[in-house]
């Protein structure tokens, strides 16, 4: 089997395999009944637990895509001994002749091997079988994606989302500082790993497939003409123009999310993409709801900037604003916030790390001004997974594309009678001062009496 070793995975324990959110199916039938699989030559093609693959040890079934499977695996030592679990994406003969799938795992493996990062998923060897699979092994991860989430919760609160994106920036610094762009961020590729022994979910960055170099002025796979790369709900305007940007284009992504969360819906969503790419280089954003904490508001808007000069410079930049935000406004009770019970605030960051959500010092240097699904085993994604969006909200007044919209603020005091109520007369007011003023007399009239007596 020719491969190209990234690292090794870590060793294992003799109850790995018995952990992990896979499927451990003995039979065909057994794993059509526990997936719902329908189709016959997917269901064929399956690995069950206990064949090998190469030098991996199928342990059980995680999902099913358009160009292959993935599975749990171990990989299988010269002692004999096994790794941790790891998952296997192996790609069917069928398109393992397609150039693009090889070059999108190289770069997953490239950019794995450059960073060090708990929020970047961990790569651990790509190659071809004797039987012509394309595969590619790397982080067995359980929990979901951030898409997941929403699809299931709609929206989250502005002091998880903080907690959140604070990971992803994290994530996305050390990528940034090895010299690559993602530009494919979205709920997607975000992925909320649930920490095996400790209380807490670490976000890891995915897919990389469409990954470049900061300093690669050609890209093979964007060698065909007026072909875009990316997911248009999160694509930068620049991206559109131009796929040779920046790490401020992934900034934009993350600023786009982070409205995604916060109010449900997504700030730019036409009927086709190219509507949708239109939207981002022309409209203004939406208006955020004014229950938001403006200081929040005034991120998103500082992100989502149409000029990437308007923007954060970085994703340290970005991050200290949100810690900063997040220190001010954490004097608030958590059951004030009423944050879901795995995203405590003492939770991220775990007990042997204190410090996760300090960002690194700012760099001193000059700022210039689709393929196989991700190896995870969340549980599958329901058919109609779209988020719908909400009625049209009126834009606020045009401004310059470099220049951030103020939130929504107003000191008007509202009076609290229902429209229903009428309003107290002028006369109704003087007969009621009256009245009053004749009975605080009595009152005392009568204090002074008892005290005469």
């Amino acid at each position: 089997m020719k491969s190209t070793l990234v690292e090794l995975p870590p060793d294992g324990e003799d109850n790995d395999d018995e952990s992990g959110d896979f499927i451990r199916a003995n039979s065909v039938d057994d794993l059509a009944q526990q997936t719902n699989i329908g189709n016959d030559e997917v269901l064929n093609r399956v690995l069950l637990p206990g064949k090998r693959f190469g030098s991996y040890h199928i342990l059980g079934f995680v999902a099913a895509g358009g160009m292959g499977e993935i599975y749990a695996a171990q990989r299988l030592k010269s002692d004999g001994t096994r790794s941790k679990p790891v998952a296997l994406k192996v790609i069917t003969a069928e398109f393992s002749n397609d150039w693009r799938i090889i070059e999108r795992f190289k770069r997953e493996a490239r950019i794995s091997k450059a960073i060090s990062s708990r929020h970047v998923a961990r790569v651990y060897e790509y190659g071809e079988s004797p039987q012509g699979h394309v595969f590619l092994a790397m982080e067995l991860l359980s929990g979901e994606e951030l898409f997941d989430r929403l699809h299931r919760e709609r929206v989250l609160s502005p002091m998880v989302l903080a907690e959140l994106s604070l990971q992803i920036l994290k994530g996305l610094h050390q990528i940034h500082e090895s010299g690559f762009v993602h530009r494919d961020i979205k709920p997607e590729n975000i992925f909320l790993a649930r920490h095996p022994k400790k209380d807490r979910e670490d976000v890891k960055i995915l897919d990389f497939g469409i990954a470049k170099r900061a300093d690669q002025k050609s890209d093979p796979l964007l060698s065909v003409v007026g072909q875009i790369y990316g997911t248009p709900q999160y694509l930068a305007p620049e991206q559109a123009v131009d796929p040779d940007v920046d790490h401020r284009a992934d900034l934009y992504s993350v600023g786009v999310i982070m409205y995604e969360c916060v109010t449900g819906y997504l700030p730019f969503d036409g009927e086709t993409s190219y509507d949708t790419i239109v939207a981002h280089q022309t409209k203004d954003v939406p208006p955020l709801p004014s229950s938001i904490d403006p200081g929040f508001s005034e991120i998103l808007y500082h992100a989502l900037a149409k000029s990437p000069g308007a923007r954060f410079q970085s994703a340290v930049e970005m991050g200290r604003m949100l810690k900063r935000w997040l220190d001010e406004a954490s004097w608030v009770a958590d059951e004030e916030l009423s944050l879901p019970d795995d995203l405590k605030l003492d939770s991220i960051a775990g007990d042997d790390d204190p410090e996760d959500l300090s960002l690194p010092p700012e760099p001193q240097q000059n700022q210039a001004d689709a393929g196989p699904s991700s190896a995870t085993s969340s549980p599958p994604r329901p058919a109609s997974s779209k988020r719908s969006k909400p009625p049209e909200i009126k834009p606020p007044p045009e401004s310059s594309s470099d220049s951030i919209p103020a939130p929504e603020i107003t000191s008007e005091l509202r009076n609290p009678l229902s429209k229903d109520d009428k309003e107290i007369s002028t006369s109704d007011a003087r007969t009621a001062q009256v009245i009053t003023g004749i009975a605080l007399g009595l009152l005392i009239l009568a204090v002074l009496s008892f005290l005469l007596l």
